[in-house]
């Protein structure tokens, strides 16, 4: 992952790709949302949890990311992004057993709609006790930014179980403001 090349978007087969959850009209009412919340319970291929809060504190936690982004020069086009991870992530594609990919060659990426964290951005924006969180960066400071905090390599030791409880310092975090290039949604 050095030299990262691409940047991996996962999505469920039923949904299809470059949906936001933060989009749900009715908020964590949706019937959308309500179906992931307990999925779990009758899918043991769906290993994702969702707090009953989480619609509400994403929210909140994406406001700050654009705002984040926007002081750092970006110029961000939709209010909620896509979400990727830089290069590949099998931990994260195996959270659910329905999960497809699409990749996306970095430099398809438009820089100004483009940001990423270290790591995850619920992560990155809801703790303080690293130099990294609270930070957005840019496309183009992927390579400093590998070269200054290295990149996660524990991609398959930490648990489905319980993977909130953890550090959850898996992948950097591709956030899209924009239309993806070249894919109709």
């Amino acid at each position: 992952m050095k030299d990262a090349k691409f940047a991996t978007h996962y999505y469920l087969r039923e949904t299809g790709p470059f949906r936001s959850l933060s989009e749900l009209s009715a908020g964590s009412e949706d019937p959308v949302f309500l179906d992931l919340l307990t999925r779990h319970e009758r899918d043991s291929g769906y290993r994702r949890r969702y707090g009953r809060n989480y619609i509400a504190v994403r929210r909140e936690v994406e406001a700050r990311l654009r705002e984040l982004f926007i002081a750092r020069g970006g110029k961000p086009r939709r209010r909620h992004p896509f979400y990727l991870v830089l290069g590949e992530s099998p931990w994260f594609r195996d959270l659910n057993a329905d999960h497809r990919e699409l990749r996306i060659s970095l430099s398809e990426l438009d820089p100004e709609v483009t940001s990423l964290t270290f790591p995850d951005s619920f992560v990155a924006l809801t703790r303080n006790d690293k130099p990294y969180y609270n930070q957005v960066f840019l496309l183009s400071e992927i390579d400093e930014l590998i070269a200054r905090f290295g990149v996660p390599e524990n991609d398959q030791l930490v648990p489905y179980e319980r993977y909130w409880e953890t550090e959850f310092e898996l992948y950097i975090e591709v956030q899209l403001w924009d239309v993806p290039p070249m894919i109709d949604v």
